[in-house]
């Protein structure tokens, strides 16, 4: 039984516990047998055990600490005879944690969808309804307005093409086109691409040897996350700052790195700038034309081909992302 079970007398003092109720109230039988039900649970403040006896709804108990989340759910149900009498009550216990947790990302999950695309909407709402209104024939306005109203249009569109990306993955429906590629040159021909376009004052150092290192890979996906990291680096660096790709070869795998000399991220957040919708600086993020899932989709990507994808930062001294791709030798036959 995974159930917690806990019975009383009919003066609500324990009589039985078993050993999943043990675990999940993470008491010994020998401190609970006798004790009331109700400060077992720790619920006097707000029950009576009288109250318990005509209790439909469960009662949810939130045992939460500071590094650990836990959530149970307790069921009553009357111990009673044929006559009426009333013998005490049992206590069905479960452990609703994992269910909590997926339910809360959910509402999380709707409550970013709609606030994202609501800010665009009410931008383009503003916009065109100042067209309608007679905006449409002033030159000077009119082209800001509607350049506007594109730009708003664009960013719901990668935002949309985005969430049906992470749907696809989130489903296994992502199929990976995998082809073995010169990860040095395929690596330098993105950083080349950046490189044309990036701030004249931004400098772009690499560290990656000219050996070639040759890896079986989704091109088109794994391009998509390189791309996604050497975009925020260039977003977030500052005039003058300097941009740094390293690649590492060992015997199982490579390691891919980039780092820029931005305001870096606070150690509380690095390990949540890959879930979905999180920003560390929301409204620069926005500003910028960013959806908050360009990181949530890059670990996905990554964790598909089998490798691992992590931050690393000093606040005020730049971000550093890397991941790694599984590597095997490729007999020099196969690679011709």
């Amino acid at each position: 039984m995974t159930d917690g079970v806990i019975a009383t007398d009919r003066r609500g003092k324990v009589i039985l516990i078993n050993s999943p109720a043990e675990k999940m109230l993470r008491v010994p039988h020998e401190s609970v047998n006798g004790k009331a039900i109700i400060d077992v649970l720790d619920i006097a403040d707000d029950y009576q055990f009288d109250n318990l006896m005509g209790q439909e709804a469960p009662i949810t108990l939130d045992r939460s600490t500071v590094n650990e989340r836990y959530i149970l759910r307790v069921n009553f149900s009357v111990i009673q005879r044929e006559t009426g009498f009333v013998n005490g009550v049992i206590a069905v216990l479960h452990d609703i944690t994992d269910q909590e947790k997926v339910d809360q990302e959910r509402r999380d999950f709707v409550s970013n969808v709609s606030h994202e695309l609501r800010t665009p909407l009410t931008s383009m709402h503003s916009y065109l309804e100042a067209l309608s209104d007679g905006a449409w024939q002033d030159p000077d306005l009119a082209p800001k307005f509607l350049e506007v109203t594109q730009n708003e249009t664009e960013r719901m569109i990668r935002l949309v093409n985005d969430l049906l990306k992470l749907s696809r993955m989130d489903g296994g429906r992502e199929h990976l086109d995998k082809s073995f590629v010169n990860f040095t040159d395929f690596f330098n021909h993105i950083i080349d691409r950046f490189e044309m376009m990036k701030k004249d004052s931004i400098k772009f150092k690499r560290f990656i040897s000219k050996e070639p290192v040759i890896i079986e890979i989704d091109e088109d996906k794994i391009m998509q996350v390189l791309d996604n990291i050497i975009s925020n680096a260039n977003k977030y660096s500052p005039d003058g700052g300097q941009i740094s790709f390293f690649l590492k070869k060992f015997d199982n795998k490579i390691e891919v790195a980039i780092s820029d000399e931005g305001l870096g991220i606070p150690k509380e957040d690095l390990d949540k700038v890959f879930d979905r919708f999180f920003r560390v600086d929301k409204a620069r993020s926005r500003e910028m034309g960013g959806t908050g899932l360009g990181l949530a989709i890059a670990r996905e990507v990554i964790r598909a081909h089998g490798g691992e994808i992590w931050a690393e930062s000093n606040r005020g001294k730049g971000t550093t992302v890397k991941f790694t791709l599984p590597y095997s030798e490729l007999p020099e036959d196969d690679w011709e």
